[in-house]
Formats: C-alpha cells, sequence, structure tokens
C-alpha cells in the first residue's frame, strides 16, 4: 500500500501531493476515461443490475453515516470533487472539480468546478453547495454526527467566488488533503435543500438529491431501494436503466439468490465459507480484498472504570488475538493483523520489538506472548483498580453483520478469563448506532472501514480526540498535537519518523485495542462488466460504468 510513484498531469497521486510546495492537481475528463477498466465488449445500454446488502439503511444521510448499507445506496446518486481512480486507488480522477491547484504555502487549495451540472431536482450546482456541504461536514449542525468531521478539520475557512470557484484555507499545509476531501462519504448536497432541513433537526436522512448518474425513485425499507439513470448526469451517461437494492440480512441467504439469480451481484461478504462455495459455481466472480478496516475493542473512557488506563490495560491483555482470528476471522473477514495503527504492509509500521512493550499485542500470530499470564496480569490489574470479580459488562452489537456479532461474542468470552461477566447485546444498525455515537455503552467492539490508506484518512478519522471514529470520547491533546505534527510536514523521511512517535503514545493508552483487519468478499455474475474491485471498500461504487452482458 506505498504511494504510487507515478506522476500524471491529468491526476493527483498521492506521491505528488506529499510536498507542501506549488502544486497544482489538473484534473481533466481524460483522466477519467483513461482510467476505467477495458471492457473485453462494447458496453450495452439498459438492463437492471440487482444488488443485495445486508439490511436497511438507517437512514440515507452521507454525510452522518458511516455503515455500507447507506453509502452503496447513495455513492451511485452523488457526487464528490475528485474520486479515486477505480484503476489505481493512489490517484484521484475528476468528479465534479476540474481542476484543484495548492498554492506554494500548501495552505489555500482553489477547485474549479464543471460547468452545467445539476442536481436530480433540476437545480444547478454551485460553488455555495460545495461551501455548505464542507462547513456541514466539518461543523455539522445541532443534532448531526458527521463521523468523517476530523478528515475535514483542518479546514480553517470555505469561500464560494462565483458560480464556479471554490477556494479552501487550511490551517495548515497537509499533504493527504485532496485525499481526505474526496474520501466517497464527503459529497456535495444542495444548499437550498439541505439547509432548511437540517434547520428542523431532519438533515438528509429520507432524501437523497444529488449530481450522480443515477437518482433514487423508491424506497421502502425491507423490502426495495431503487435508483433510475439520471439523463443529464455531466458525465459519460450510465449504461443501465436502473439499480436495485434488496435488504437480504443473512450472508447464507445473499449467496443463494445470486446463485438462483435472483440477484446479479453482492459487494459484502465476511464469512470465507461462503466465498468458498461461491467460488466454485460457474457464471460467477468471487473474491476477497483486504481492506483499510480494522475490528477494534473500544472502552467508553466516559464510564467507570473505563476512565482508568489499568482496565483498559487489562482489557488488552485478556485478549488471544492469535485465537481471535482463527475463530471469529472465518466468519467476519477479520484475516489480518498489522503492526501498530496502519493497515497491514503500511511503509509506516511499526516493528515487531516496538510493538510488542505494549500489553496484550504480543499474542499477535509469531509473536511468541504467553496468553495465561497475560491473563493474570490482566487479573491484578483489575484488582488494582478496585473492579470487582464478576463485574458486568455489556456489549451492543450489530446482528446483521458477523463482522460486528461474532466478533463481539469473541472477545465476550475471552473477558470471561479474567472474570468479567461480559455479555453481549445484539440490535438491528440503527440501534445500536443510537447507541454508540451517543456514547451509552461500556465497551464495543467496531468493525471500522476507512476510505484509502494514507496517514490522515486512518490516524485522523480513527485516532484522534476530534475523529469521527473517536466512540470512546477521550481528550488527549498532547496525541492531537503529535497528529498534527506529522499531518503537516512535508519531508516524506521526517513525516515518516513523526507517524512512528505517533503510534507508539497512542498505543500506550489503550483508547481503543486492535485486534485485526478486515479482508471484505464480493461476488457478482459474471454478466455484470465495468467495475474493478478496489482495497478501498468505499471506492468506486458509483457504477456509472457497469453494464449487463446478458
Amino acid at each position: 500500500m506505498s504511494p504510487s510513484e507515478t506522476d500524471n498531469s491529468n491526476s493527483a497521486t498521492r506521491r505528488a501531493l506529499i510536498g507542501a510546495g506549488a502544486a497544482t492537481a489538473g484534473l481533466s475528463a481524460l483522466g477519467a476515461t483513461q482510467s476505467m477498466a477495458q471492457a473485453p465488449k462494447t458496453p450495452r445500454r439498459g438492463g437492471t443490475l440487482r444488488i443485495s446488502s445486508g439490511g436497511d439503511p438507517p437512514d440515507f444521510d452521507m454525510h452522518q453515516s458511516s455503515t455500507y448499507l447507506t453509502l452503496f445506496i447513495g455513492a451511485p446518486c452523488y457526487s464528490t470533487l475528485m474520486r479515486v481512480d477505480p484503476a489505481d486507488y493512489n490517484r484521484l480522477i475528476p468528479d465534479l472539480a476540474e481542476k484543484a491547484d495548492v498554492s506554494a504555502d500548501g495552505r489555500t487549495v482553489t477547485f474549479q468546478l464543471r460547468d452545467g451540472v445539476v442536481f436530480h431536482n433540476g437545480m444547478p450546482l454551485t460553488a455555495e453547495d460545495v461551501a455548505y456541504s464542507l462547513e456541514r461536514i466539518r461543523n455539522p449542525p445541532k443534532g448531526m454526527v458527521s463521523p468523517r468531521k476530523g478528515l475535514v478539520g483542518n479546514i480553517e475557512s470555505v469561500e464560494a467566488r462565483g458560480a464556479r470557484t471554490v477556494v479552501v484555507r487550511l490551517a495548515h499545509a497537509q499533504a493527504d488533503f485532496l485525499f481526505l476531501v474526496s474520501h466517497p462519504g464527503n459529497v456535495i448536497v444542495p444548499k437550498k435543500v439541505a439547509e432548511p432541513l437540517d434547520a428542523q433537526g431532519q438533515g438528509m436522512k429520507r432524501q437523497i438529491i444529488g449530481t450522480g448518474p443515477f437518482r433514487l425513485s423508491q424506497a421502502v425499507d425491507g423490502q426495495i431501494y431503487e435508483l433510475t439513470r439520471f439523463d443529464k448526469y455531466f458525465g459519460p451517461a450510465p449504461h443501465l436503466d436502473k439499480i436495485q437494492f434488496f435488504p437480504i440480512k443473512g450472508e447464507v441467504e445473499r449467496a443463494a439468490a445470486l446463485q438462483g439469480k435472483r440477484i446479479d451481484a453482492c459487494f459484502f461478504f465476511t464469512a470465507e465459507s461462503v466465498l468458498t462455495t461461491l467460488r466454485k459455481v460457474p457464471g460467477i466472480t468471487a473474491l476477497r480484498r483486504p481492506t483499510p478496516t480494522y475490528i477494534n475493542l473500544i472502552p467508553n473512557v466516559q464510564r467507570k472504570p473505563f476512565d482508568d488506563p489499568r482496565v483498559r490495560e487489562a482489557l488488552s491483555l485478556a485478549i488471544d488475538r492469535d485465537a481471535f482470528i482463527k475463530t471469529a476471522g472465518p466468519l467476519a473477514g477479520a484475516s489480518f493483523h498489522s503492526i501498530g495503527l496502519m493497515p497491514p504492509g503500511s511503509p509506516y509500521s511499526l516493528t515487531q520489538a516496538e510493538l510488542r512493550q505494549f500489553s496484550g499485542y504480543d499474542s499477535l500470530p509469531g509473536f511468541g506472548g504467553n496468553v495465561a499470564a497475560n491473563r493474570q496480569r490482566a487479573v491484578a490489574l483489575l484488582e488494582q483498580a478496585g473492579v470487582p470479580k464478576g463485574f458486568k459488562l455489556v456489549i451492543p452489537t450489530r446482528g446483521d453483520l458477523s463482522v460486528f456479532r461474532d466478533a463481539a461474542i469473541n472477545v465476550a468470552a475471552q473477558l470471561k478469563n479474567i472474570g468479567l461477566d461480559a455479555t453481549v447485546d445484539v440490535r438491528e444498525p440503527a440501534s445500536f448506532y443510537a447507541i454508540e455515537n451517543k456514547g451509552e455503552f461500556q465497551v464495543v467492539v467496531h468493525s471500522m472501514a476507512m476510505g484509502g490508506s494514507t496517514p490522515d484518512q486512518i490516524l485522523g478519522e480513527g485516532y484522534t480526540s476530534y475523529g469521527g471514529r473517536n466512540y470512546g470520547q477521550w481528550k488527549d491533546e498532547a496525541l492531537d498535537n503529535l497528529y498534527r505534527q506529522q499531518s503537516r510536514e512535508s519531508d516524506p523521511r521526517k513525516r515518516t519518523e513523526l507517524i512512528r512517535q505517533f503510534q507508539l503514545a497512542y498505543l500506550k493508552t489503550h483508547y481503543q485495542i486492535n485486534l485485526a483487519w478486515v479482508g471484505y468478499g464480493a461476488a457478482h455474475s459474471t454478466a455484470m462488466q465495468g467495475w474493478t474491485a478496489t482495497p478501498d471498500f468505499y471506492a468506486n461504487m458509483q457504477m456509472g460504468e457497469v453494464w449487463l452482458d446478458a
């Protein structure tokens, strides 16, 4: 997952954006056309693509949601300033922005918008819509949760200049900024629609009005979500007439629907047994891809006794990470380990010796740790902290996904080994997120899918006080300052050392306890053409290039 070494005048690469000096990411329509995967046949126009997801989305508001249930349905309907190149997820290609100019000091980014873009309700896209959308993400209205506000937390101001120019002023130069602002969830919404709804406290929870290749035409919870081709889309005309999403909860049931040709695709499988079966079925393509998604045990530091660092350390010592992989992995897709906080294979990984110094992480496969001795230490720490044996601990979890449910069940069983009476509370997604976002839990086991794999995407969203994934509600200005230092450092060598220092400092706190990294599966009929699976779970889901060869 190292940054691309390629520099292309029609794209923005991670490599090209590392320096804070004068840089121009020229984003032409040519770049988008060249990046598309070459289909073996001439694409056919028409037809309905039938997709199954794992359940109903809790709502349609892309800015408020962190679940794929919302983002998969919303992605074909919305646009972002730029988007990840399906052929190389280390590159950005145009979406709403034709060009992004970065000033000499790296603190001013000027976006030039396409001309003639309209929303699904017929209103023209303006710079005001972009400015409002970015402000909505970084400073959400009262009552709105913004899980990705940390990604754009470096924005100091956003100004609309005329109809097609947006000027973003950053608090400091940030090498990863264009990738952060281009997260697939950071979509552009119409100000004239969203602002009144936000003022009422409703937001865009039941509306989808974007500029994407498809528009929402039907939504019946528990039955179907239907998207229809938007004929005024600014990009190449989408090939499909419609996309239909069917909320089938079980993976075995979704696989049966795919084999029985009731659906054409499912982009979310975790169980290896299901994928193994699908790989043997003629006419079906099934794959697993390592993704920037981690499973963490997260204690709520606002709830006693988890404000005590000894208790959090005890939780980490209790976990046999090798056993977690072997038991929960085949069901939850938890098949990978990282050496530190960054994804497996990252150029920013720690050394094995560095990671072994943190309680519990010596039980990673091949590390040779003594799990029994770790658990004895955990019991002693709990006793020192005054936590009685048999202390009751409830772990809420989503019931629709094994990556949540089975991971939580495994953790609860392991915590019993240190005298905690841990049980699992299985809930529907909307109920689970309501509890988590309000901090109404003791600990959670959360599978967190990130967009991309740059340091600011992973660390900023997942491991800062102000990041959108700070479900444990901790505050630590020293850690936040370390994050800011690495983010603004333009020298790659110095930045690598700062990223190392941040990881070492964070792991001491046990604010989040890393269990494993996930590889998600996808499967589709071979009749579905024009889609490329990227390591970024959320990328390339606009579906405008997809067509049916049948």
